[in-house]
């Protein structure tokens, strides 16, 4: 893909009148964007009747804005098949937890293991890469639109129930060796043959229903149907990517929906994909955004930049009915700036102008229904013209040593059986130590289980739930090669069957760690004890969501001091072949967490950044290195002007100013420095 910058908005000509087309059209070009995303739920006008295709209004606008500079990223139009489809085929029709089948008049209504949908769901594809595919004017295709948004990622058909089974049936081989595996004698969950076996009805997805409460199924079947479900959503929007690259050599994406929110192993999906994009919609009127998970698109194709394909215009009503707040004057500009500098190739504002009608009518958008450009018309423009003139600055690359690991296994598994529910949240989490890293200095990648590790020198496995033998080998050699990995509660837990390990804990992780988890439960309010850090300095806090008493060999730098586990191990060091493993036993404080890795930091060899990041929410600073020059985006999202202490002298890069302790960011402003040169 070219190393270029794009912006822009997602147009929706199908829904307008001439003049109401000629009007936008000509306020896009004003603009100085540079892309425009259509299509993705056009069926109807594309193909109104089976096999009569209108493709000329579309090639029209692709072909008028491309002539005018603005190039176009064309969506298969599946996530919304039309009536006469659905009355063809009623079967393709999805079907919930609970049984009920969803009908004609909504998104996403369709099975995604249906054969006759994806029947016609390739051919669509096929019909539009022929059109579309070698057209200057477009650089990428969408698939589909936010796979299983809406609580659609779950089908329960007789389509999906007969797959499941051959699933299992591939995967485990006997019935016997699933019964074995789940341990199907609790409960007396045992079954004769896997057509016995239904799709569970207890749901974690984001927005489903349970039909029961409790149900309590067993925990390796629920685990395996998320598998099942994710790779169901991962074949059908491959099937449509073959479909398109047969037409064409643009990047083929689909656009999902965070790190996790539709239940999605988006590694795995990404592989069969030529860049990862997604939909993010912060706060605009606030003073935080997260660039977690931009830290996280950064690394799903190594050396592929991410791409952001709805982003937060602000305003107006959302398809919730509960509306979304006018951004802040300046907030669409510093919001793009910081998806840029965290590493987006792309960024197009969900949506150019507001829907007067449809389910998501009055929507936000950076027009209103009006057609009239105002307040955030003229940001944008602002913003496309500021990010032409920074181009250059975003060739620049991420050079991290440390890293996360982030894994869907763990995370379903944790939604399953959740270990301390109203204090523990795995992907916040994460996200909590990915910040706190942050604040000490040290930018970090998140990573699957399954990366290379070996260009990091801190490695940090957050509550590693589901560890399989093969990850706990791969780990311990990480360290016993030199690298510096830190383990926190509730490691290796349980097999890849979501059952636990009967030997001590962690399982597979007692040499590299130096420890044996002797006693473990939640750290619920009023059951709270102190704990004693030995580093450089000693600390004393209190522990927090869960507590593990650790015996072994392993170095005691984080003991229990009071209660009746006064003076155990719960945080440990240990030297293992030229590298070391630290473990945590409970979670600690903000302030005692950055102290301990700060620790961890020196033990790594992993210098901190010159740039200081000041104690206040929605402060941040990203590097980047640029012909071996270290590059600082210095954010600043609060209402007050921000001073960032620097430790080495550095040069303003857009103007040249020089500076020696400080650089001050104006309230909602940004600056990008840059060692300076002698």
């Amino acid at each position: 893909m070219k190393k270029e910058i794009y912006y822009g908005v997602a147009y929706y000509p199908e829904q307008k009148t001439e003049a109401e087309l000629r009007h936008d059209l000509q306020l896009i070009l004003d603009s100085g964007i540079n892309t425009v995303r259509m299509a993705e739920f056009a069926w109807s006008t594309i193909e109104p009747r089976e096999g009569e295709y209108h493709f000329d209004w579309l090639i029209e606008v692709v072909n008028y804005l491309g002539e005018n500079g603005v190039k176009s990223v064309i969506c298969t139009p599946t996530a919304c098949p039309p009536i006469w489809l659905v009355k063809k085929h009623p079967e393709i029709l999805y079907v919930d937890n609970r049984g009920v089948t969803r009908p004609f008049g909504g998104r996403r209504i369709y099975c995604y293991n249906n054969e006759i949908y994806r029947q016609y769901s390739k051919k669509i594809a096929d019909k539009m890469g022929e059109v579309f595919g070698k057209n200057p004017y477009v650089i990428g295709f969408q698939i589909d639109n936010e796979p299983a948004q809406e609580a659609t990622g779950r089908c329960a058909c007789p389509v999906c129930k007969e797959k499941f089974r051959e699933y299992l049936r591939k995967k485990y081989g006997t019935i016997q060796e699933y019964n074995k595996k789940s341990l199907g004698a609790f409960w007396s969950q045992e079954y004769s043959s896997f057509d016995e076996i239904d799709i569970p009805i207890t749901t974690i997805e984001v927005g489903g229903e349970d039909a029961l409460k409790p149900q309590r199924e067993s925990p390796t079947l629920r685990l395996e149907f998320e598998r099942f479900a994710s790779d169901s959503q991962i074949e059908y929007h491959t099937l449509q990517a073959e479909a398109l690259k047969r037409h064409t050599f643009y990047p083929v994406t689909t656009n999902t929906t965070g790190l996790a929110t539709n239940s999605i192993d988006y590694y795995k999906g990404c592989k069969t994909l030529d860049c990862y994009a997604f939909d993010y919609y912060p706060d605009l009127r606030g003073s935080f955004i997260s660039s977690f998970p931009y830290a996280f698109g950064r690394h799903m194709k190594k050396d592929v930049p991410f791409w952001v394909l709805e982003f937060q215009a602000g305003g107006g009503h959302s398809l919730g009915g509960t509306g979304r707040l006018q951004p802040y004057p300046g907030m669409l500009k510093l919001a793009t700036l910081h998806a840029m500098a965290n590493g987006a190739e792309m960024l197009l504002h969900f949506q150019f102008r507001t829907f007067p009608g449809g389910a998501e009518q009055l929507n936000y958008a950076i027009v209103d229904m009006d057609g009239q450009p105002r307040r955030r018309y003229y940001e944008m423009k602002e913003t496309a013209a500021l990010l032409k003139q920074l181009e250059p600055v975003f060739q620049s690359k991420f050079k991290n040593r440390t890293a996360i690991c982030f894994d869907y296994n763990t995370l379903w598994a944790l939604k399953i059986k959740p270990v301390n529910k109203r204090e523990f949240d795995y992907i916040r989490y994460c996200e909590r130590l990915y910040y706190l890293l942050k604040s000490i200095g040290i930018q970090s990648d998140v990573i699957p289980y399954t990366e290379d590790l070996s260009e990091y020198s801190l490695v940090i496995l957050p509550t590693a739930f589901v560890f399989s033998e093969d990850m706990q080998a791969k780990f311990t050699e990480y360290v016993r090669n030199g690298g510096v990995l830190l383990a926190t509660f509730l490691t290796s837990a349980k097999n890849e069957h979501n059952v636990g390990y009967t030997t001590p804990l962690p399982a597979g992780m007692q040499d590299v760690t130096g420890i044996t988890v002797e006693e473990l439960e939640p750290v619920l309010d009023g059951y709270q004890e102190k704990v004693e850090l030995s580093l450089e300095e000693k600390h004393t806090c209190t522990d927090g969501i869960w507590s593990e008493m650790l015996g072994g060999q392993a170095k005691a730098i984080g003991t229990y001091a009071s209660g009746y586990k006064k003076g155990r191990m719960v945080i440990s060091e240990n030297l293992f072949g030229k590298g070391y493993c630290y473990y945590m036993g409970t979670d600690l404080p903000d302030e005692q967490m950055k102290n301990f890795l700060e620790y961890v930091r020196k033990r790594a060899d992993i210098k901190s950044q010159p740039v200081l990041v000041p104690d206040i929410r929605g402060v941040e600073v990203v590097e980047r290195v640029l012909d071996n020059r270290k590059i600082y985006f210095l954010f600043n999202t609060t209402d007050q002007t921000v001073s960032f202490d620097i430790t080495e002298k550095m040069s303003d890069y857009q103007d040249g100013s020089v500076y020696e302790d400080n650089v001050p960011v104006s309230a909602r402003s940004f600056r990008i420095i840059e060692y300076k040169s002698e």
